[in-house]
């Protein structure tokens, strides 16, 4: 009974913990795509995650491998899409599609 009760409890943080992690992680996306685009005078429009997975004894023993889209406006009119890459809480990569300035 108590093994059990060990397991649940340990089943529940980690749910938390992941829950946590993501949500950090979105967080970081979403400003790294605000920073983005104000950089490059880009109007933001949203940001959401569209991959995640977990990956084993790479640099740590699990990191969270997730890549997020995030749409813009180069002219007002149009809307865009790029994607950010992230490892954790750490920039792997930005790449946007082409798209039209005034």
């Amino acid at each position: 009974m108590i093994i059990m009760d060990v397991l649940v409890l340990t089943l529940i943080i980690a749910v938390v913990l992941q829950f946590w992690q993501l949500r950090k992680q979105a967080e970081i996306a979403n400003k790294i795509a605000q920073q983005y685009c104000e950089k490059n005078d880009l109007q933001y429009i949203a940001c959401a995650r569209i991959k995640t997975k977990l990956i084993f004894f790479k640099r740590q023993f699990a990191n969270w491998h997730s890549v997020y889209l995030f749409e813009f406006s180069g002219n007002g009119e149009d809307k865009n899409q790029g994607e950010i890459t992230l490892e954790d809480c750490r920039l792997l990569d930005i790449t946007t599609e082409v798209y039209r300035v005034n």
